[in-house]
């Protein structure tokens, strides 16, 4: 046996994660070696093969003419061992060895020469093949060496994947427990394995969100919408971020797009509704939450939307019947039976709004917004004193609830208490100057 045959060497083993997989592909991937071998290299024959049974390796002769090159594949058990291997196959320092040139395929590949004896040594991952040749020089096995480094690029990249979906699966655990170091880091590794997984930008963003940081958030978040621009989740979380930041506007154009890949997309339309209220959008909100309660009829949190969206876009009848129609479902829901209380003053029912407010305080009794209309409610009453001490309750419970401030100098001023009315100014103009403004001119009027 010539020195070529004695050192016949080649492995193929995929990285470490991915063993398993190669080993269960070990007879398709030596399929596809060779006939990737036939269909590049068609003038050459071959002339042999030496299979293992266990399925782990495979020995190849080509021949063309006078020229030979001897092929071997092993499929080793781990990477450190196909490194190790890689490491010394014959690339050990010899009189008359050139020095070993590296070819760029795969992991790592080198060719070599000692006289008329050439060696190319391939890995990738944990996947190492050796091309020896004593008749045939650099060009024809370098030649060689890609075509074998494609298909191994082929069947690497599925266990790439395979990695990827493993590391995101760790990192949506991490995220769960709260643990959003570790589940940054394994949503990096899984992007670093699978570029175009939409799912693992996606996630990376969501944990970057929990984590407070919104820029980077942001960021990811368009990236998984890049890759897959249909996805309403992505849409719908990216709005959340510009809805965070205060880009009510932006956040408002995100969620439409959820909700226009995802038309029941319900999260979205109740978010999309908020959005609205802060951009002063009130009708646009109940026109989305009336959607909303469609898809949910019985739900309360969307009902309970609905009806405080139409107190702000001045329908509080409509309010009334669709806050009561809450109550019956949820008696016990103190903001309830305060939005109801409210719905009530602005209709002018005011002993309704009574029975309203007392029961939502009866339920909470330190909720300002409940003290305030009280406040309102016994003003129309004419029960002056108990306005005035619901008031002073909702101030003390909130101390920088504007609009309670704006009602107590209001009806100290219609009680001719011109000191009193300007105290709650001054209070008011440090927090909100528009209200405050508004009371002074009250109170400038009012001047005998």
């Amino acid at each position: 046996m010539n020195i070529a045959v004695r050192t016949i060497l080649g492995l193929i083993v995929l990285s470490s994660a991915s063993t398993l997989i190669v080993a269960q592909q070990g007879i398709p991937l030596f399929f596809k070696v060779e006939s990737a071998i036939r269909e590049k290299e068609t003038e050459w024959t071959l002339m042999n093969r030496w299979p293992d049974p266990k399925g782990r390796s495979i020995g190849y002769l080509w021949r063309l003419d006078r020229h030979e090159i001897f092929v071997r594949i092993i499929l080793e058990r781990s990477t450190a061992e196909a490194v190790s291997l890689f490491q010394d196959a014959g690339l050990a320092p010899a009189p008359g060895k050139t020095p070993r040139q590296n070819l760029g395929i795969g992991d790592e590949c080198y060719l070599r020469q000692l006289g008329r004896h050439t060696s190319v040594v391939l890995r990738k991952n944990n996947l190492l093949v050796r091309l020896t040749s004593d008749s045939s020089g650099p060009e024809l096995l370098s030649r060689f060496a890609r075509h074998i480094g494609r298909v191994l690029e082929e069947f690497a990249e599925p266990s790439k994947k395979e990695e990827a979906k493993s590391r995101l699966k760790k990192g949506e655990l991490a995220l769960r427990d709260g643990e959003y170091r570790d589940a940054l880091e394994e949503f990096t590794k899984a992007i670093e394995l699978d570029g175009d997984s939409a799912e693992a930008h996606h996630a990376l963003g969501l944990a970057y969100l929990q984590s407070g940081d919104k820029v980077k958030a942001g960021e990811a978040f368009k990236e998984a919408l890049r890759l897959k621009p249909d996805w309403a989740q992505a849409h719908y979380d990216l709005a959340r971020v510009y809805y965070e930041s205060g880009e009510y506007k932006t956040a408002a154009s995100s969620f439409e797009e959820a909700i226009r890949f995802k038309p029941d997309f319900f999260d979205a339309l109740i978010a999309l509704a908020k959005t609205y209220q802060h951009s002063g959008l009130h009708s646009r909100s109940v026109e989305v939450l009336q959607k909303a309660v469609l898809l949910r009829p019985d739900n309360i949190d969307a009902k309970t939307a609905l009806g405080t969206a139409l107190i702000l876009a001045g329908q509080p009848q409509d309010a009334i019947a669709v806050l009561q129609e809450v109550v019956r479902l949820s008696p016990d829901s103190a903001f309830v039976y305060a939005s109801l209380g409210q719905a009530y003053v602005l209709t002018g029912k005011f002993q309704e709004a009574l029975n309203a407010l007392e029961q939502a305080l009866r339920i909470s009794p330190e909720d300002p917004v409940a003290h305030n209309y009280l406040g309102l409610t016994y003003e129309n009453l004419d029960r002056r004193p108990e306005a005035i001490a619901a008031y002073k309750q909702a101030v003390a419970i909130k101390s920088d609830y504007a609009e309670a401030h704006y009602n107590l100098g209001s009806l100290y001023l219609s009680l001719g208490d011109r000191n009193q009315a300007q105290q709650e100014y001054n209070i008011l103009k440090s927090f909100n100057s528009d209200l405050a403004n508004a009371l002074l001119k009250r109170i400038t009027a009012s001047n005998p």
